[in-house]
């Protein structure tokens, strides 16, 4: 088995009681049916404890005193971990913030976003993502249907975005609808089962004078900043439809969603995008470290149901919200710190990642509603550009 790591992947360390958040509040915790079993022959007080606060249903779950897991103590730590050790942990605790996915013979680990300490590593740094791999000897699984030579052309293409973002010379707008595009192409290769022109696609994506020639088809979408702003409002509103994991974030959004498009008009909205880009300037590269994030987790589990656009398309709205987001907190502070980025970011991540109901309304979104339709998005992101 081939493992595959993000650099900074070993660098994680969990911040514990000094944590910002907790990952033991505001979400069902899983238990596997391997440590149900070692928590059921648990001997003692303790093990009368852990029989007494478990949801021992078919899917079994903590229970919940409050919103907090009933072995999260005041102190914000682990009374399981505390009082039988950490080889005691279930499965989701001990692989958490970590997040697996499975391929033929391959596993590709990040950590999640919607860890503070986690989110930290991954935005806080000017340096492209690059990746570790190691082989180790594993009991192979066997899948009877894995499409392998789809698997190496969207591995190609990934790569291809990676070193795309790399480019500094790229505006994050250009490097977004490069993607879309080009994805839009590829998709349609996919369809037509025509995968052994992905390679003639990728090539003459990489012709240096590519960027420029598609700006040039896309005059069309610029000098459109009114009609960008109610589209922004559009996508943002269609987080309400998503289900619920923290009451007081649908409150917060809300309240973002009030500042950026009630309380201004779509003018005042222009002129302070404008003075937030500026003011970003110097952390830009923050939110290319979003798009490689959602592009690594994401995008090679098109290999499943042949949508690699619904992927892109996920990848690009994650970052846009998340910047617009940013901007309705710098207006709303008259600043934006680096702190700041990683509450919205990881508390965005809870929220949309961390939900099965979730992530499956938005893949739903990006591949049936017309709202996120390609020309749609392209406005979205190049609507306030002058060509």
């Amino acid at each position: 088995m081939e493992y595959i790591i993000p650099y900074y992947y070993k660098n994680f360390q969990c911040a514990a009681d000094r944590c910002s958040d907790t990952c033991c509040a505001g979400w069902e915790i899983l238990i596997d049916q391997k440590t149900l079993k070692k928590y059921h022959r648990y001997p003692g007080v303790f093990g009368n404890r852990l029989h007494n606060s478990i949801d021992w249903e078919e899917h079994s779950f903590f229970r919940y005193e409050g919103k907090r897991c009933a072995f999260l103590n005041e102190k914000n730590l682990c009374d399981i971990c505390l009082e039988a050790g950490e080889d005691m942990l279930c499965k989701t605790c001990r692989r958490y913030p970590r997040h697996y996915e499975e391929f033929e013979n391959i596993r590709e680990i990040s950590l999640s976003l919607s860890c503070p300490e986690a989110a930290k590593l991954i935005l806080g740094t000017d340096r492209p993502v690059s990746f570790l791999s190691k082989e180790k000897e594993t009991d192979v699984e066997e899948y009877e249907f894995f499409d392998f030579f789809l698997y190496t052309k969207l591995q190609e293409v990934r790569d291809h975005f990676f070193d795309l973002i790399k480019e500094k010379k790229y505006s994050l707008e250009t490097k977004m609808a490069l993607m879309l595009a080009q994805t839009h192409d590829i998709q349609n290769r996919i369809k037509r089962h025509e995968l052994f022109d992905v390679d003639r696609l990728l090539e003459r994506y990489r012709q240096p004078d590519f960027p420029e020639r598609a700006r040039k088809k896309w005059k069309k979408y610029g000098h459109r900043g009114e009609v960008r702003y109610y589209l922004m409002h559009g996508m943002m509103y269609r987080l309400h439809q998503l289900e619920v994991l923290d009451s007081q974030w649908h409150r917060d959004l809300q309240k973002w969603e009030h500042t950026l498009y009630e309380q201004i008009s779509p003018k005042e909205y222009m002129d302070l995008k404008e003075k937030f880009e500026k003011d970003m300037e110097g952390r830009a590269y923050e939110y290319d470290r979003l798009l490689e994030y959602f592009l690594f987790v994401y995008f090679c589990g098109a290999v499943y149901d042949g949508d690699a656009l619904s992927k892109i398309k996920g990848a690009v709205v994650h970052t846009m919200l998340i910047r617009e987001l940013d901007m309705a907190s710098w207006i709303e502070n008259h600043g934006f710190t680096f702190r700041d980025q990683i509450e919205i970011t990881h508390r965005y991540a809870r929220e949309v990642e961390h939900s099965d109901i979730n992530l499956k309304r938005v893949e739903k979104m990006m591949g049936e509603d017309p709202f996120f339709d390609l020309d749609h998005l392209l406005v979205c992101i190049l609507g306030q550009q002058v060509f």
